[in-house]
């Protein structure tokens, strides 16, 4: 309870500050309704040569598209603006102040500060579900709703579990800078995984997990849950939260601080 009411303090003290400057706000949200025009016209553009891609009709395959955009928004508010500068607070020993807070500091590291103007990426999203399960004719039944929730709550804590990981390697090799690679594996997540060759579909589905980002959650939502994949994908989620606060604390005792 503590962490959900610093976490709501945390969010209401950024969103004040980013409604200040108005014009902000604008920006954001012409921004975010151009990236979601463009992927939603991207894949039309895709099925104006196929009815069918790796067994994704256009109506799933939009779902698809909504529930990545949904979880993008979860990584460009939340932990984006923490983890994209962490490297650098290890190299100057900026991350001290960080060790200082009577809170963990996985928490402050990952999930300390926001950018809530990006949470409006979400609304394109939606707007692009709703939209493909009308072209689907399809309304989901309340399990499906339910397991499509469940594995979207599994996505963003994988999401943000390899992010915090690929910042923890700062830890032991500060010079590195890996944000672009995962830019680049992160859009993969939003085409189905099926479409993709081996080794890569395994690679997408078990070493990289960005399947369960957005290509379990909508064939959950417009194919009916399927147990062996919530209940892999539930293990899933605490086995990168397990992991996650195990490669934290190692990396916290290779810190030296800025005055070591």
């Amino acid at each position: 309870m503590r962490i959900l009411r610093l976490s709501g303090l945390i969010f209401s003290l950024s969103l004040r500050r980013e409604l200040t400057f108005r014009a902000n706000f604008l920006f954001q949200a012409m921004m975010t309704l151009i990236g979601g025009g463009s992927g939603w016209i991207a894949l039309s553009l895709i099925y104006t040569q196929t009815r069918s891609l790796a067994g994704w009709s256009q109506g799933e395959a939009g779902i698809l598209l909504g529930t990545f955009q949904l979880v993008s928004s979860f990584l460009a508010a939340f932990i984006e603006p923490n983890l994209s500068w962490f490297g650098g607070q290890i190299k100057d020993g900026k991350f001290d102040h960080l060790l200082l807070r009577p809170v963990s500091s996985l928490f402050s590291a990952s999930l300390g500060s926001c950018a809530p103007l990006a949470i409006t990426q979400a609304l394109p999203g939606l707007i692009i579900i709703i939209i493909s399960l009308h072209q689907l004719s399809l309304v989901p039944s309340l399990w499906n709703w339910l397991g499509w929730l469940l594995l979207l709550v599994v996505g963003c804590t994988i999401t943000w579990a390899s992010r915090v990981l690929l910042a923890s390697l700062a830890f032991w090799t500060p010079a590195i800078e890996l944000d672009v690679l995962y830019s680049a594996f992160w859009q993969f997540g939003r085409y189905p995984s099926d479409i993709y060759r081996q080794p890569l579909r395994s690679l997408l589905t078990f070493i990289l997990p960005i399947a369960f980002v957005a290509t379990f959650p909508a064939r959950t939502l417009t194919r009916g849950p399927d147990l062996p994949i919530l209940l892999s994908g539930t293990a899933l989620g605490l086995f990168a939260i397990l992991l996650t606060h195990l490669a934290w604390q190692r990396g916290l005792r290779r810190y030296t601080s800025a005055t070591s």
